[in-house]
């Protein structure tokens, strides 16, 4: 079993990260639809119910779910960063929306009722949490046969992505992240989810240099701050001659980045 950074120190410094990113980040990260859709049509073939997003940092994915569900469903939005929530206040009355409401908790100890939600949703954070302690808390929360959703990107999916293939270290050091294999057993250890299945899903990107090193710079993802400074500066300037060695065309860097939707039905 893989070592991960999970202390105290480590917790503090991504609760800084995200609290410093939180005005910016939805300049800066790319929401996937796919996934949305896949979740969304799942929800739809209920008339009404609760459903959460944990980890749901300013919004951007619960606030897409919310968009294609409508007022049937109340979405409890859970996060333990004040400043992520601040702006998925904002983002979600920007646009409309009225039916959810924000929750400022760790994904384990979530203050909602047991056998209370129909559906629980988490998009790229498991790898923040402690995953064993989630499963018993969305086992908790989920009625009988409600649905949980784990959007992820895979450790091997995380290494063909622009930044492990071309920005120094990037795969080495992300190493919160899961294999398939490991969150399957993960769920085996869970009697009340079953998972029903696993999708991957495929995404082309197209951006030009000038805009991938403006995400570095801004730590889009929370793996570049486990870079020293200096360390930093080394790998995005080798990150740079990277590119320029490997793509043709600086305005239209492109690559296909992966990721894996699990879908875990609550048998109790």
């Amino acid at each position: 079993m893989k070592v991960r950074r999970n202390g105290n120190g480590a917790v503090a410094k991504m609760y800084e990260h995200f609290l410093h990113i939180a005005p910016t980040y939805g300049m800066f990260r790319t929401t996937d639809l796919a996934p949305v859709v896949f979740i969304a049509n799942k929800m739809k073939r209920l008339k009404s119910g609760q459903a959460a997003d944990v980890g749901c940092g300013t919004g951007r994915y619960g606030l897409e779910i919310s968009k294609r569900v409508g007022e049937r469903f109340h979405l409890f939005c859970v996060d333990n960063n004040t400043g992520m929530l601040r702006y998925l206040r904002k983002n979600f009355v920007e646009n409309g929306i009225s039916n959810f409401t924000p929750v400022r908790s760790d994904s384990h100890m979530i203050p909602l009722q047991t056998d209370s939600l129909d559906c629980v949703v988490s998009f790229n954070a498991i790898h923040h949490f402690s995953l064993s302690r989630f499963l018993r808390e969305s086992s908790r929360i989920l009625k009988n046969n409600g649905k949980l959703f784990v959007y992820t990107r895979l450790q091997d999916q995380n290494s063909r992505t622009i930044w492990g293939m071309h920005f120094p270290s990037f795969a080495r050091k992300e190493n919160r992240l899961y294999e398939l294999e490991e969150l399957k057993q993960a769920f085996e250890t869970d009697a009340n989810l079953n998972i029903s299945s696993v999708k991957m899903f495929e995404h082309h990107r197209v951006f030009p240099l000038e805009r991938l090193v403006e995400q570095a710079k801004n730590h889009h993802y929370s793996t570049f701050r486990m870079y020293k400074r200096h360390e930093f500066r080394e790998a995005l300037h080798k990150f740079v001659q990277n590119i320029l060695d490997h793509y043709d065309d600086l305005d239209r860097i492109s690559w296909k980045d992966q990721n894996t939707m699990l879908e875990i039905e609550n048998v109790q």
